[in-house]
């Protein structure tokens, strides 16, 4: 059976993707996904233009054209155009309060898209790894049954011979029985990630390089973290908006003006008028609610809560990122323990091999410690594969695009 070569995985001391630079971070994802995230993109950006500028006060046009006839047979009619504003120019700083919590607003907004990226590019870099990890496994599934196939073939002649028990036989078959189950098993996980792969992008698994992540340090890991960006975020975001609450009932100025044009013909009679009028003038309200109070410091509550829920997560990602830490190096030490086993069954099959030479070994036993060893070499590649998705996962925590931001 053909052993499939394997990148070499290793840590180092910052996150990184060693892949060609410069890809935008959504390019591997299927046209479809990336027209939704692009929409979405024009969502939030219209949202913040919206958000922005809605303390700026609509300009009011209007027109009318009004014709009256009295009881007494008199007649006129009137026609009017006029333009008017009404602008706050002061609201003890709520104007500014809004447009802060816009552009905060926003930030957010592109902080959970990154997030959406990332989910997306994570899931399809996970089910190329994965489809690695159980093509590996199935070969060598493949190599474990042709050991068995070996110990049943040696079994029955021995069971024929009458120098073996026929529960060694039974359990020679029952073992390849489970193997072969485990191929079959294997063969739909195969077929499952290439579906999940297709799901997202139009990426040959077949052919596409696998990419190569490494480690972040902690500190990085907790600052760049887009769960907690986005926490902190959203925070900073509620503590703008709360701002603007407080202001909401506190005193604030606008500038009316008005002007416009207005034309009367009595028709029967004389004291018509034709001509432009011009209004202007201030409004100071300071208003007086009841429950002011209250949605003031629900506001600050929510903010207050938004940036106590920021903090504890950062204690639990510290956390999360030990585990972590602790999965790669359990990984790392099973590959090393597998190596210094492959050394020795390098010793073996040179000894077996001279043994089949002499005739006191036979090519089955050569046969099953080659086999034994290409088993041992696809456990190392599979831990190399575990390795790279517990930090794909870590990656794509801190990165929404395959390459380091």
């Amino acid at each position: 059976m053909v052993i499939m070569k394997t990148p070499t995985f290793c840590l180092s001391a910052f996150l990184i993707c060693t892949c060609a630079a410069g890809a935008q971070e959504n390019s591997f994802l299927s046209p479809q996904k990336q027209t939704l995230l692009q929409e979405e993109k024009n969502r939030y950006e219209a949202e913040h233009e919206k958000l922005r500028t809605n303390w700026i006060a609509p300009l009011n046009l209007s027109g009318s054209y009004s014709y009256d006839k009295s009881a007494g047979g008199t007649e006129s009619d009137t026609k009017r155009l006029s333009a008017s504003i009404s602008q706050d120019v002061f609201r003890s700083g709520g104007i500014t309060y809004q447009i802060n919590y816009a552009d905060a607003n926003r930030q957010v907004r592109e902080i959970a898209l990154d997030q959406e990226i990332a989910a997306l590019n994570e899931q399809l870099f996970v089910a190329l790894l994965t489809y690695h990890k159980k093509r590996y496994e199935l070969e060598q599934s493949g190599k474990k049954i042709d050991n068995y196939d070996i110990e049943i073939f040696i079994k029955r002649h021995l069971y024929e011979a009458g120098k073996a028990d026929i529960t060694e036989l039974n359990n020679a078959l029952m073992n390849k029985s489970a193997e072969l189950k485990n191929a079959a098993s294997l063969e739909y996980d195969i077929a499952r990630q290439r579906l999940e792969i297709a799901k997202l992008s139009d990426v040959n698994p077949d052919t596409y390089p696998l990419p190569r992540f490494t480690l972040a340090p902690q500190d990085e890991y907790l600052e760049n973290r887009l769960d907690l960006r986005y926490a902190r975020a959203q925070a900073q975001s509620l503590e703008h908006l709360y701002r603007v609450s407080e202001t909401n009932y506190l005193p604030s100025l606008a500038l009316n003006a008005g002007v416009g044009y207005q034309k009367y013909d009595p028709k029967t009679f004389s004291g018509g008028y034709d001509g432009e009028y011009y209004s202007a003038g201030a409004t100071l309200s300071v208003p007086l609610t009841y429950n002011a109070s209250a949605t003031i410091q629900e506001a600050r509550a929510t903010y207050l809560k938004q940036a106590a829920e920021a903090a504890d997560k950062k204690r639990e990602t510290a956390a999360s990122y030990a585990q972590s830490l602790e999965l790669i190096e359990s990984y790392r030490r099973y590959i090393g323990i597998t190596e210094r086993n492959l050394a020795l069954y390098d010793d073996l099959i040179a000894a077996t091999q001279a043994g089949a030479d002499a005739g006191t070994k036979t090519g089955y036993d050569l046969q099953t410690v080659k086999n034994t060893k290409a088993i041992e070499e696809y456990t190392i590649r599979i831990n190399e594969l575990n390795i790279q998705l517990e930090l794909a996962k870590l990656h794509f925590a801190l990165n929404s695009s395959k390459e380091p931001q």
